[in-house]
């Protein structure tokens, strides 16, 4: 498939490439970025331009373009390459400086999806390929608009209410973040799932900083509020809460991140121990086919092992996080994942992202006893018979200029369908900050 676009974007590629070629970092930040395409922020963001006027007035305006072509390598399913993408409009508002008081936000992030992606194809995973152009579509829809207040009380205390999108709060970590725009793209790596967290959250988050550790309570709605219904009758189906700490480390002098993060749910969700009897009991009662109460305990790590001399935020490490569930009413049991990642895997190239990451994650044996007995009962159907899904993931993300990015990814994944062969996956994206 060709584009235009693509032709165009290669031949920033070759000028930006070029010019910044024996560019150091130090070189970058004393140039005037009105003077060059490639050394500026963001494509439209210069001293006295526009952005800058915005910003100076509290007005920040972060936009994202994203495009993605990707296809299955190997496996079953369709193996026809997918071109896609999705655009990012960011808002913030800080409205100390619009003439409200102080430490006072508002954050508008509007999403759209466009195109073909590589998810649910036919290949039997579970997991979405591509994190990015996964949601809002999973959930009905290409566009989705998310919108939160937020009141700081000095430097340690802050409160923020509304319409959260999650995968913003996955991409601030620190070795492995971006939320599949950035850095790892299967949502195993990207923003792991537990099964108490929906994409779209309605609700509250509040964080208290101390010297020793970061804690964050979360109060929210269950459902995945993309649903009308959720912002209209909020924890009319139960309430999630969620408090997790982080404690920042130093070893050898390399700073780290310890999280340790327990959630419980109040929400009903299917017995899976009454999948079996589904088939027999069509009107069974409420109480006999639903359960109440979920919980969700996790552990994570980030630790970093080298760091530029001079600047401890850009550097690489190992990753870890662990996790385990009640297994019913949550479909996932436990989740592993580990990897190395991080910025600077050559001399000179500080600000490009790579990573090479292992992802498993476990279904409940309730589960795959129940559709396993079920599928016994009837003509063979493969996809009554399942399995925990495991699979690696590695990328290298170029940073050509700061406001453009491209990025070669590959997968390679076990599925959770029993009957369905192993599944490789190659894609390049690029990215455009405007």
């Amino acid at each position: 498939m060709q584009h235009k676009l693509e032709w165009v974007i290669a031949v920033i590629v070759l000028v930006c490439a070029t010019s910044l070629q024996g560019a150091s970092a130090q070189n970058v930040e004393e140039a005037a970025p009105s003077y060059s395409y490639c050394l500026r922020p963001s494509l439209f963001d210069w001293p006295g331009g526009l952005k800058h006027a915005f910003r100076e007035r509290g007005i920040k305006v972060d936009a994202w373009l994203a495009q993605f072509y990707q296809g299955v390598l190997t496996g079953d399913g369709d193996k026809t390459w997918q071109y896609g993408g999705k655009g990012d409009l960011i808002v913030n508002l800080d409205m100390s400086k619009l003439g409200l008081w102080r430490g006072l936000s508002v954050n508008v992030h509007q999403e759209w999806i466009f195109g073909d992606d590589v998810n649910d194809l036919g290949n039997g995973e579970l997991l979405p390929f591509n994190t990015a152009l996964a949601f809002p579509r999973l959930g009905g829809s290409d566009r989705e608009t998310s919108i939160t207040l937020s009141q700081a009380i000095g430097d340690r205390y802050s409160l923020t209410l509304g319409k959260f999108y999650m995968f913003d709060v996955a991409a601030k970590k620190p070795l492995i973040g971006g939320g599949g725009l950035d850095t790892f793209m299967n949502i195993g790596l990207a923003a792991p799932i537990s099964g108490v967290t929906p994409p779209y959250l309605f609700g509250a988050i509040g964080k208290v900083k101390a010297d020793y550790a970061t804690f964050t309570l979360m109060v929210y709605d269950p459902r995945n509020a993309q649903m009308k219904e959720v912002i209209r009758s909020p924890f009319a189906e139960g309430k999630t809460t969620s408090l997790s700490a982080t404690f920042p480390t130093k070893i050898n002098d390399q700073k780290g991140f310890y999280t340790v993060r327990g959630v419980y749910s109040s929400k009903k969700g299917l017995n899976l121990s009454t999948i079996p009897s589904l088939l027999d009991l069509p009107a069974a009662s409420e109480s006999i086919l639903t359960r109440k109460g979920y919980w969700y305990l996790s552990t994570s790590v980030q630790q970093y092992l080298y760091h530029y001399p001079g600047n401890p935020d850009i550097g690489w490490g190992l990753f870890a996080e662990g996790a385990i569930s009640d297994g019913n009413p949550n479909p996932l049991k436990w989740h592993f994942l580990a990897g190395v990642g991080g910025q600077g895997l050559f001399p000179g190239r500080q600000q490009d992202r790579w990573g090479i990451g292992y992802f498993k994650y476990g279904l409940s044996n309730q589960l795959i006893k129940g559709l396993a007995r079920i599928g016994s009962t009837m003509p063979f159907n493969p996809e009554f018979f399942i399995r925990d899904e495991q699979g690696i993931e590695l990328f290298y993300n170029m940073h050509l200029a700061p406001w453009l990015r491209i990025t070669g990814d590959l997968q390679w994944v076990r599925p959770h369908e029993l009957s369905r062969k192993r599944i490789s996956v190659a894609a390049l994206r690029w990215q455009i900050r405007f």
